[in-house]
């Protein structure tokens, strides 16, 4: 079966906040990460915290098949710092996330093609984020080396992506990308690890 022609794409609802981390966690989980930050993944906590902070709650979308919750994505405030010190307004998202035994089928991408349409319509300006710099490029994201942007320390590689939403958005723009803090998993993870408590234990 196409589950594709059964995908029903809708905003996130406040009765699906636990439905959605659950799914986040499952998509996530790894074991090695356990040795690493002390919890399987930290993409659950971070859904959690973005609906608080820097959150976009109009960006905000599940996809359903049959009334299961079978995968999600949410989008965040984030600026690029210019080197004359102001700030240009951008967007981020992730985590991106499909239940394991719905992957691999179009889900995230359908996700992805709707959410950016979404966003173009409210007037967003650029999304820049981290992501698998293989996998994207396919939705119109190219490095942002292009657009003379490089991550908060400096750095540029092909995994840090950008992509205008307004034509000639990003034109002479220069600086440093700064994303919500709670991306950053070696600030988050006793938070993570602490707040995984209140899931089974796997």
């Amino acid at each position: 079966m196409n589950v594709l022609n059964s995908i029903k794409i809708r905003l996130e609802k406040d009765k699906d906040y636990r439905e959605v981390e659950e799914l986040t966690r499952e998509a996530f989980w790894r074991k090695e990460r356990v040795e690493k930050l002390g919890v399987g993944c930290i993409e659950h906590y971070m859904v959690h915290c973005l609906r608080k902070i820097d959150g976009i709650k109009e960006l905000d979308f599940v996809a359903e098949i049959d009334g299961k919750i079978v995968g999600h994505v949410i989008y965040s405030r984030a600026y690029i710092l210019q080197c004359n010190n102001e700030k240009k307004e951008v967007i981020n998202f992730g985590p991106l996330s499909v239940l394991p035994e719905y992957q691999k089928q179009g889900i995230g991408s359908a996700l992805m093609k709707y959410s950016i349409e979404c966003a173009k319509e409210l007037g967003y300006g650029a999304m820049l984020f981290f992501g698998h710099p293989t996998y994207y490029p396919r939705f119109g994201f190219v490095e942002a080396k292009e657009f003379g942007i490089t991550t908060a320390w400096g750095a540029n590689f092909p995994a840090f992506m950008a992509m205008e939403l307004k034509k000639g958005y990003l034109e002479g723009v220069n600086g440093r990308y700064i994303e919500s803090k709670i991306y950053d998993e070696e600030l988050n993870k006793e938070k993570a690890k602490k707040y995984d408590e209140n899931f089974y234990l796997k």
